[in-house]
């Protein structure tokens, strides 16, 4: 049984790890307080009687030993934040993924498998692409990653050298296909749709595919009060079709695109643009559908690929046995795609995959306004758990 008492205590107890005055929890990747909450975590483990390791990625890994020689099970998150960021996102998977060890424990009852509680490092995009530490781990590491930018400007590198890893042994933090039976991961939905549709639990069909493109125009500088306006070159005018074209793209494919951060060069309200540096994404489920959005971006300016990552489709066996933990939970579910990346999107080359999701009030997150009840908190972490039991129980 999960001791609901215990998981919101630990996930306050968390929350105060990086926690900031505007009651929001800043523990960016490789930080101070990123390793403090890991730190925390691997205590957390150990006193529940597992075994704890970490591997080149900084990826931490509880392991408590199952009845027969099988691939472990798997469940977990992340604890790395953006800056600023909400209390739950990530948190509440690894915080859940203890209260299943522990009640697993308490209760004395030992799983078929051998079970993994995974708290994967640098989920977040404050390292260049994100899902850094799962990526490494299912072998989808690019090395030159290590010298893209972070979210500060300085190279990935740096950050690693500073938590104490070596850059150069990200990739042997590599598994194998196969290595694991599943993966579970419970997660905060991040959007409204379970708010607003009064719907306690979601489970996640699949995870879009995401792909990041960096995107120049160049103009010419020049002064804005003595240049007239037939002989400008100004290079903000020549991005502004491109935002307006990334969404009529989006919308025309039934995707979503997005032109999230743009630099205009020199950056002086008395100077005509004479460079524009802007990055845009698109998200979808469909791979054919990305492949004709990203043509027909690429027709309207030269894209610069900075990340890509598939869309993956959950399996279905595991997806049915979280909707039956929840259907005898007595909790009311639905089925849906999830618009962000997870961890579990990249793990998905390892084993089979699943997700849960519960509400978020308002459907906000990445802010210190992220909000989930404590009683979605715990039933979310009852339809882990009982998904996990079942799953155990059918997978040889």
């Amino acid at each position: 049984m999960i001791d609901p008492a215990r998981l919101l205590a630990d996930l306050d107890e968390l929350a105060r790890i990086g926690a900031t005055e505007s009651g929001g929890v800043t523990r960016v990747a490789y930080s101070e307080a990123d390793r403090a909450g890991r730190e925390w975590v691997a205590a957390k483990l150990r006193e529940v009687g597992l075994e704890v390791s970490a591997d080149p990625a900084g990826n931490l890994i509880g392991r408590l030993e199952g009845a027969e020689s099988l691939p472990p099970l798997a469940i977990g998150s992340h604890t790395d934040t953006v800056p600023e960021g909400g209390r739950f996102d990530g948190a509440l998977g690894v915080v859940a993924a203890i209260a299943c060890a522990r009640a697993l424990a308490g209760g004395h009852k030992r799983l078929r498998h051998p079970l993994e509680v995974l708290d994967f490092a640098s989920e977040e995009a404050t390292m260049s692409g994100g899902t850094l530490g799962s990526r490494a781990m299912s072998g989808q590491w690019d090395a030159a990653m290590a010298g893209a930018p972070a979210w500060d400007g300085r190279p990935v590198r740096e950050h690693l050298l500073e938590a104490g890893l070596d850059p150069g042994r990200i990739a042997a933090a590599a598994r194998r296909p196969g290595s694991l039976a599943a993966y579970l991961e419970l997660h905060i939905e991040q959007g409204a749709t379970l708010e607003q549709d009064g719907v306690q639990i979601a489970l996640v069909t699949g995870i879009v595919g995401i792909r990041r493109f960096a995107v120049t125009f160049e103009g010419e500088a020049n002064h804005a009060g003595t240049t007239p306006m037939d002989r400008r070159r100004d290079a903000l005018v020549a991005a502004a079709p491109f935002v307006l074209h990334a969404r009529e793209v989006a919308l025309r494919h039934g995707i979503v695109g997005t032109v999230g951060s743009l630099t205009v060069h020199p950056g002086a309200s008395n100077v005509i643009p004479g460079r524009v540096e802007l990055t845009a994404e698109i998200r979808g489920l469909d791979e054919s559908v990305l492949d004709q959005a990203e043509a027909e971006l690429g027709k309207a300016a030269e894209l610069r690929l900075l990340s890509r990552k598939p869309p993956v489709e959950c399996s279905p066996v595991l997806v049915d046995a979280l909707e039956g933990a929840a259907r005898g939970l007595g909790l009311t579910s639905r089925r849906m795609p999830s618009g962000a990346g997870h961890d579990a999107m990249c793990v998905s080359a390892l084993c089979p995959v699943a997700m849960v999701f519960v509400p978020s009030r308002g459907g906000v997150s990445h802010s210190p306004l992220e909000f989930t009840a404590q009683e979605d908190c715990v039933n979310g972490t009852r339809v882990l758990l009982a998904a996990l039991l079942d799953v155990d129980a059918e997978l040889s």
